[in-house]
């Protein structure tokens, strides 16, 4: 992983003191895999919010779990400090697995490397087939993963992806065959080695397969899903705010009322993302109003800029008060490892809501008015204006005489009406229930 030769931004101390504030950094990696950390602290470093020297230690922390020896050693060498000998050892110590590994898995491997039997495999129908047809055991099958798994902590991570393809393709050959431990653990390998690899949309396939795995499991506890599921939404976000392009099937997974309920019992702070996606996505206006309700009943347990500046657009109807706080979202965002670089689009589309919302509820605006708001002059506003109409589908005129817009008031569509109260019940029933669930929760911890 390339270093930034970029010098640490100066914070003053007010700005650091907010930065602190907004920063979910502790709440978010207990749910993340090492790996995916590392890129959140490098953030951290050039953010400068932090001292550079602890964000280095906790970087060696996290590696001394992982095999990248080398990397390691580069952050004795950035402290100024002797590479210890046991590092050199442990180096060996991999080196000596990673060949034990690829030994007892060789026979399969070289099999794996060749096309044409990859072909005759796929058309075989069981597993057994597969081990009398290339003279392979169960065991190298499953050792897949643990090979795998070894070139994931050497930072190896596409290899790790096609090992474990091939795993996937052979034991999905079976009817429960991925819903095993083993095959739970495959999936996991392969989310983590696809984000890395930025590789979006096969992490979205299997983010959206486990997640299907976790919905049936009779084996699991309740609160073991649960877990699991938190996890997963953590990883999601990788996904969701890394990508270019990002995959509808974690978009929908992410903001599906499951998980919104999810959310609710273990990791509030995710209301940030959920808010985040419904700026950013206009595909979302549809749930918009419903979700927003969600986020409003759990600002209690989680509320910061980018929530409340929802809850004042469309609970509240406080425009003053959206305006302030998505003044206050430019700090927040800078200090986000998901959001720093999405600011423009967030901003942009964030006051197409508040005036696509001011349109809706007034009959005439004032585009002086908006004008002052946007920092525009008036003829760039009527011209912002004019598309913003065009975008939103909204009935308007331009009164350029009297400077303002007009806006025709349709009559009220009863069947549109009663669409937008019953959609609240799904949402109502699946808070109930996560506020049982967690009443529940709490009474057994009390109890223990």
């Amino acid at each position: 992983m390339a270093e930034s030769a970029e010098t640490p931004k100066v914070l003053d101390a007010a700005e650091a003191e907010e930065l602190g504030k907004f920063d979910l950094t502790s709440k978010l990696t207990p749910f993340l895999d090492k790996h995916l950390i590392f890129p959140i602290l490098h953030f951290q470093k050039e953010l400068g919010l932090y001292k550079q020297e602890d964000i280095t230690r906790a970087e060696l922390q996290l590696l001394t779990t992982t095999n990248m020896i080398d990397f390691a050693m580069d952050k004795y060498k950035e402290l100024g400090e002797e590479v210890p000998d046991s590092l050199n050892e442990k180096r060996d110590e991999v080196l000596e697995q990673l060949n034990t590994a690829r030994e007892n898995e060789i026979s399969l491997l070289e099999t794996l490397e060749d096309d044409e039997k990859v072909f005759q495999m796929n058309k075989m129908k069981s597993i057994m087939e597969i081990c009398e047809g290339f003279d392979i055991t169960q065991g190298q099958i499953d050792g897949l993963v643990t090979y795998a798994k070894l070139q994931f902590e050497c930072g190896n991570y596409s290899l790790s992806a096609g090992l474990l393809k091939h795993y996937r393709a052979i034991v999905e050959k079976e009817s429960e065959g991925m819903s095993s431990k083993l095959g739970i653990s495959c999936i996991w390998g392969s989310i983590g080695s696809c984000l890395l690899n930025a590789d979006y949309e096969d992490a979205a396939d299997h983010i959206a397969a486990l997640n299907g795995f976790l919905e049936e499991s009779t084996r699991m506890a309740k609160r073991e899903v649960l877990m699991q599921k938190t996890w997963l939404l953590h990883w999601s976000l990788s996904a969701l705010f890394s990508s270019d392009n990002v995959p509808l099937k974690v978009l929908d997974f992410f903001l599906h009322e499951k998980s919104l309920s999810v959310m609710s019992i273990s990791s509030p702070h995710l209301f940030r993302y959920v808010s985040a996606c419904l700026i950013l996505h206009k595909r979302l206006r549809v749930a918009l109003k419903e979700t927003v309700w969600i986020i409003d009943r759990e600002s209690e347990s989680y509320s910061d800029p980018i929530t409340r500046f929802l809850v004042s657009l469309y609970t509240e109807l406080d425009f003053d008060q959206a305006q302030r706080d998505l003044q206050a979202c430019r700090l927040l965002c800078k200090g986000d490892f998901f959001l720093a670089r999405h600011w423009n689009e967030f901003e942009e589309n964030a006051r197409l809501l508040i005036f696509e919302t001011y349109c809706r509820i007034h009959q005439c605006i004032n585009i002086e008015m908006i004008s002052s708001r946007l920092n525009m002059t008036p003829a760039e506003a009527e011209l912002w204006i004019v598309k913003l109409i065009q975008n939103a589908k909204l009935d308007a005129r331009i009164d350029s005489e009297n400077g303002r817009v007009v806006m025709s008031k349709a009559p009220p569509d009863v069947y549109q009406q009663v669409i937008e109260k019953t959609k609240n019940l799904s949402f109502r029933s699946t808070m109930l229930l996560s506020n049982l669930e967690k009443r529940e929760t709490e009474k057994k911890l009390n109890g223990a």
